[in-house]
């Protein structure tokens, strides 16, 4: 496992053999690092802003990863805009580093740290972006009804239960704690995207949650289960008013 001090040296390595790339306008920090970092496992997140060329930036970039001693990069492609590298070292470092061209910058989180800006453009973009996403009334809340979904999910749990799917059903059953995790990380006003640190909420509600998995595989346990976590979310969600919480929903999941 890396040292604090190794992973320091990454950082600057990379970010030296980056923004030496001429279709290099920018590049961002992101998550955790920006702040410290939150222990020794933490890797090292960038946003990489470039020209329009946007994919021969991105195969220099993966040549020099290459040439730092990456024995692994996983890429993957969002859009014709929007590429994915993520490098593993053999000390067990990890990068994860987003390569999109300028006007295509966004901001989905409070935690990011401009580090290299060649015209300054990427500065004002990111501000601009930041500026949008702070005007929302809630940043990280998709528009949709939490308690219609939870409700239309707990249906299909206990229709899957009927059938002796419970593959299936278990399967519901975490999309049902995913949604009551999602209120209460909201609740606490913590960051929602790409959260991470569960230890972290209140620890009634973690105690709860906890409760809500069965030791054994089974209908009544699959069943109880459910419940544990259905009395959990209602309790979660009623105490949030930008919830619309309609008791009349869970009618939706009787069979």
């Amino acid at each position: 496992m890396y040292t604090k001090n190794e992973r320091e040296n990454y950082f600057q390595n990379v970010v030296s053999k980056i923004k030496g790339i001429q279709d290099v306008e920018g590049i961002i920090q992101l998550g955790s690092g920006t702040i410290g970092y939150s222990d020794r496992y933490s890797d090292i997140d960038l946003m990489i802003a470039t020209t329009e060329q946007v994919g021969l930036a991105k195969d220099f970039i993966k040549a020099e990863l290459q040439r730092m001693g990456a024995f692994y990069i996983k890429e993957g492609k969002f859009s014709d805009e929007i590429f994915l590298l993520i490098p593993f070292f053999e000390n067990g470092l990890e990068m994860n580093l987003s390569v999109l061209s300028t006007p295509h910058l966004n901001v989905k989180s409070p935690l990011w740290k401009l580090v290299f800006d060649r015209n300054g453009g990427v500065q004002s973009k990111m501000i601009e972006e930041n500026e949008n996403f702070l005007k929302q009334d809630q940043p990280y809340m998709n528009k949709f009804n939490i308690t219609f979904e939870y409700a239309y999910h707990l249906r299909k749990l206990r229709i899957e239960v009927r059938r002796g799917n419970l593959i299936y059903a278990m399967k519901m059953l975490e999309v049902l704690r995913e949604l009551t995790l999602t209120v209460q990380i909201l609740n606490e006003q913590k960051k929602l995207h790409q959260f991470k640190a569960y230890h972290t909420l209140e620890n009634d509600f973690v105690t709860q949650l906890m409760g809500s998995y069965p030791t054994l595989v089974g209908t009544t346990a699959i069943e109880q289960a459910a419940y544990t976590v259905t009395e959990l979310f209602k309790s979660t969600v009623m105490k949030n008013a930008m919830f619309d919480y309609d008791e009349q929903l869970f009618k939706i999941s009787e069979i």
